[in-house]
């Protein structure tokens, strides 16, 4: 559960046009609680930028050995103290990576691999390239 403690809006950057600021930041602070009990405290911020004509936010990222808790902030209404926030867990993400990272490992020991102490080739796909690289070199003139 997300509850909102806070939320603070202020200009941000130097003058533009009829405003103070480039863009306007919402900054909105919350309590997050995980099976009722609290878990931790963030902040994510709300910006309309005038001199480009767009809005974006920042995220709060939790990274876990087991899940991943994203928030972010959708829209909001300053004038109600309404804010709709995204929240999504994203459980074993870290396996994922720690599967990328074995299957990297995986292929550089296959590469090392490929090639015995002493140079020459140990696998027959390897010995298939050499093959077709000596006829090669042997129809130019090839080495001596």
């Amino acid at each position: 559960m997300v509850s909102m403690t806070g939320m603070d809006s202020t200009f941000e950057g130097s003058q533009y046009k009829q405003y103070s600021g480039s863009s306007y930041a919402t900054y909105v602070d919350f309590d997050v609680y995980k099976k009722g009990v609290y878990f931790d405290s963030g902040q994510v911020k709300y910006i309309t930028d005038f001199k480009w004509g767009q809005t974006y936010t920042t995220t709060y990222v939790h990274r876990g050995i087991f899940e991943e808790l994203f928030i972010a902030p959708k829209a909001l209404n300053e004038t109600s103290g309404e804010v709709s926030i995204y929240v999504r867990t994203v459980p074993f993400i870290t396996f994922i990576w720690g599967g990328l990272f074995l299957m990297l490992a995986g292929m550089i020991v296959l590469g090392v691999i490929d090639y015995s102490a002493d140079g020459k080739v140990t696998t027959p796909m390897a010995k298939i390239k050499g093959t077709r690289k000596k006829a090669s070199e042997s129809r130019k003139g090839g080495k001596k």
